[in-house]
């Protein structure tokens, strides 16, 4: 009975989320100090490998703050054991930034359990967010209908800031997303976080390869504004 009932409890607090993911996956590297804050608190990033039940892997990048319990569970494991190569059970929010005018998409981890036996899913997101600009609909080279977008998550915290989240949508969603959204419109967004490699053309024959993260959504629903703010 106490094992259900908190897992109740944890339903309804992932629901009251404007911003959740769940990962689970292998850690890569050993995190390394990425940023210090005004406040003095350092940040360290390390990459987790997540393998999707097609079997495709995506490398998605962790960032865990300093002396919080995701630290502290990993700085235990780095104690007894190692952390390259450790199972981890991750859960936290998607967080943006600009970077020299590109996106900087991460992990914030709020809570990492080492895990051998999980069998659940491995790559979840459930996110609320606004339409920032108009849904453009197209069709890839193997007959796909994609729609993207970006999502503007406001955080729960005092910052007033916001998250700018790449969002990817297929076939029926996609032409149910450019037939009916609109900017401004919110939404409830479901599906994963996924890294995805391409070729930028640089022009004058130069091309770059690179890795992008989104938001591959599976399902959405629109939102009331009115409940949204309640």
């Amino acid at each position: 009975m106490k094992h259900r009932r908190n897992k109740k409890k944890q339903r309804r607090r992932i629901q009251t989320m404007n911003n959740f993911i769940l990962l689970y996956g292998e850690a890569l590297d050993y995190p390394q100090q990425v940023s210090v804050d005004k406040k003095g608190k350092a940040y360290y990033k390390f990459n987790a490998a997540v393998e999707r039940e097609s079997g495709i892997i995506d490398i998605l990048p962790i960032v865990v703050e300093e002396d919080t319990p995701a630290y502290n569970v990993l700085a235990d494991i780095d104690e007894i054991g190692e952390i390259v190569g450790a199972q981890l059970l991750i859960t936290g929010e998607i967080r943006t930034r600009n970077i020299k005018d590109k996106l900087d998409v991460s992990v914030r981890a709020l809570s990492i359990k080492e895990d051998n036996d999980y069998k659940g899913i491995t790559n979840q997101v459930i996110v609320t967010g606004y339409i920032c600009k108009e849904v453009p609909i197209r069709t890839t080279p193997r007959g796909l209908l994609i729609a993207d977008l970006v999502l503007a998550v406001n955080r729960e915290d005092d910052s007033k800031l916001s998250d700018y989240i790449p969002s990817i949508m297929w076939n029926g969603t996609a032409t149910r997303a450019k037939e009916k959204l609109r900017v401004g419109d919110c939404i409830e967004a479901i599906g994963r976080l996924q890294s995805r490699e391409y070729i930028k053309d640089l022009g004058d024959g130069e091309k770059e390869p690179r890795t992008c993260l989104e938001l591959s959504v599976n399902k959405y629903e629109l939102q009331k504004i009115s409940e949204v703010s309640a």
